[in-house]
């Protein structure tokens, strides 16, 4: 049976490569039109022993090539039935993978205009709270510099009296309650014993956030401020009028020296007041710059009223908390990181601004501490000349 399988399969093999192939079709007719002896050979004496060979087999040979194309279409079939399976299992493949592309794409765009929306919000609530900042710090260097000057302060004992007395019903230490100077006070001064000569007061609250602990430790910031600045003030002449300073060369002297102190006295005011001021809690801030609820570790949330600078470290610390920074970097397209980079480089221009802001205050202390330094190196030689000279003066006359 298995010989009777081959010969079928060598006899099939060769009508069809004599009959369906293209070099079959050319070789038989090379031998009708250039060997017809060659052909009449082959039908009278190759044909017959093909003919002898399928007889064994007990099939014609029509049978046998029935037989043959029979297997040839059912491995066809198999082959055909395979290859669409494939081509199923890719087809479905390239659905799945597109509908994941198409989620993926829709949670970015859903994303992208939530974080539009979240750094317009904290770029137009740190505009104005820049400016409600900024007139802040006018309205506490004027309050300041009225309370410090030499013409308000009439006795100086009596100034420094007052002040003793704010700070113990205030800001009392428990120090200074176990020596009998004070007492530690409750309610809203619980927590800032000390806080009126303590800088960092001046920057932070007892939770560690950069927004002041409420109207309590605003309080304590200006005293601070005006423990600093202020210190031992000098005391105004006794004598008041108009009469009295016209016929009072020195005391003519004496009000432009206080008013000279008074200059002097400003710089380190309005530098202490603009960094007191950044971080007053202002209400709402936190709602309306979208800086309430903060995806980074360490904050706390749905926190309404905060600081300038508290916006600012909330939105910087979103920027580079883990999640932001995963999310950038598992962003299969570009829009979401494009956007990204747009709005840090805003951001940045605020930051730029600001550091020149500060900059110039600086800036302002160092020539300040310059005016003095040479005042205090110079005054001294240039008095001594003057003496000099008007001695010389006397002699001459």
């Amino acid at each position: 049976m298995t010989f009777k399988i081959k010969t079928t399969a060598i006899v099939c093999a060769i009508a069809a490569f004599v009959n369906f192939t293209t070099p079959g079709k050319a070789f038989a007719v090379w031998c009708q039109a250039d060997a017809p002896m060659v052909y009449m050979n082959m039908l009278t004496s190759f044909m017959p022993f093909v003919s002898k060979l399928i007889g064994g087999t007990g099939l014609s040979i029509e049978e046998s090539v029935t037989q043959s194309g029979a297997g040839v279409r059912a491995e066809v079939a198999k082959a055909a039935m395979a290859n669409k399976a494939v081509a199923e299992g890719i087809e479905s493949y390239e659905q799945q993978e597109q509908l994941r592309r198409d989620t993926a794409d829709l949670k970015d765009a859903m994303a992208q205009p939530a974080q539009t929306c979240e750094a317009m919000a904290t770029s137009e609530s740190l505009s104005s709270a820049t400016i409600a900042t900024q007139k802040a710090t006018m309205s506490s260097q004027g309050a300041l510099m009225s309370k410090i000057a030499v013409a308000s302060n009439a006795n100086t004992f009596a100034a420094l009296d007052a002040a003793h007395k704010a700070s113990n019903a205030r800001f009392c230490t428990a120090e200074e309650a176990a020596q009998g100077i004070c007492t530690v006070a409750g309610g809203e001064f619980a927590k800032l014993a000390g806080a009126d000569r303590d800088a960092a007061y001046l920057f932070q609250g007892n939770d560690g956030s950069s927004s002041f602990d409420g109207a309590a430790q605003v309080q304590a910031a200006d005293a601070y401020i005006e423990r600093v600045v202020g210190g031992l003030p000098a005391q105004a002449l006794d004598q008041r009028g108009e009469e009295f300073y016209r016929k009072n060369p020195q005391a003519r002297v004496f009000a432009e020296l206080a008013r000279r102190y008074g200059a002097m006295q400003s710089m380190a005011a309005y530098s202490l007041n603009s960094s007191k001021e950044a971080h007053r809690t202002q209400p709402g801030l936190g709602t309306s710059s979208m800086m309430a609820d903060v995806d980074a570790p360490g904050f706390t949330a749905g926190k309404a009223d905060m600081s300038m600078a508290e916006v600012v470290e909330r939105f910087v610390a979103s920027k580079f908390s883990p999640k932001n920074v995963m999310d950038l970097m598992k962003a299969p397209k570009p829009n979401l990181i494009l956007r990204d980079m747009a709005q840090m480089n805003n951001f940045q221009l605020y930051m730029s601004y600001q550091a020149m802001l500060q900059s110039s205050r600086v800036e302002a202390l160092q020539a300040h501490q310059l005016s003095l330094i040479a005042e205090q190196a110079l005054r001294p030689q240039l008095n001594a000349q003057r003496v000099q000279a008007a001695k010389a003066n006397a002699v001459a006359r």
